[in-house]
């Protein structure tokens, strides 16, 4: 029912997630997500549990590989199910099990995977490895939204279009990135349109507390507050005088 990429940034560390599906709020369903530990899909007839309990045998130090062993072999449902995880030091491993419609499968490279199910062919994953790879020197936001934008015209979904998603974690607990589309026409194309404002918040984004600073750049901070109430204060002014 979907395509997606999980990956791990071998420069920064980031950990994230890209998916678009044929189905209601691929982005909210799909990845399974958490610093310095490790990501999942978990799709076909999606398992919550396998990225939930995956995550969790990453944290206590399994390998991408034993945490799939693991995981897939407590689903008696294993033979629908489609998972790809990477662990924190870049090991990948994938599953898709023998009942998934066709075209399902994955490729493996370096620290991600490409994966998916009733796709239009094998062309869909391939061409997400290869935009993937060729974008190395950006961030790894961009370079999952490149695969995903890849997979799409290479054809994706066979039963057509309506949701996507990209969810990226770094160094703190909460998202770097985490952007979604639940239900459009062309999700990818809109996915990307809601990228490009998310970038244009770069500076509010090197404001937000830290674990081990909850208040960085508080120059910065104070002056946008006071900023945003002279704004306020205008717009209140300019209202009475209507």
């Amino acid at each position: 029912m979907t395509f997606s990429i999980v990956a791990r940034c071998p420069r920064t560390g980031m950990l994230g997630v890209a998916t678009s599906s044929k189905a209601l709020a691929a982005g909210a369903a799909v990845p399974y997500v958490r610093p310095s530990v490790g990501a999942i899909v978990s799709q076909a007839f999606s398992n919550p549990y396998l990225g939930i309990d995956g995550l969790t045998l990453l944290e206590q130090g399994l390998t991408a590989e034993r945490a799939l062993e693991r995981v897939i072999e407590s689903d008696r449902g294993r033979d629908l199910r489609q998972v790809a995880i990477v662990d924190r030091d870049g090991h990948t491993a994938a599953y898709t099990g023998a009942k998934c419609i066709p075209w399902a499968g994955q490729v493996e490279g370096g620290s991600f995977v490409c994966l998916g199910n009733i796709l239009t062919g094998e062309e869909t994953v391939k061409a997400m490895v290869v935009a993937f790879e060729a974008s190395v020197d950006e961030d790894l936001p961009e370079r999952l939204l490149r695969a995903l934008e890849a997979g799409q015209e290479a054809g994706g979904d066979r039963r057509g279009r309506q949701s996507a998603g990209v969810r990226v974690l770094h160094a703190e607990d909460y998202p770097y990135c985490d952007l979604r589309v639940d239900d459009h026409p062309d999700p990818v194309a809109e996915l990307r349109r809601v990228f490009t404002l998310f970038q244009r918040e770069e500076p509010f984004r090197q404001m937000m507390p830290r674990r081990d600073d909850f208040m960085p750049q508080w120059e910065a901070v104070i002056r946008m507050r006071e900023m945003l109430e002279a704004s306020l204060e205008e717009e209140a002014t300019v209202a009475k005088e209507r």
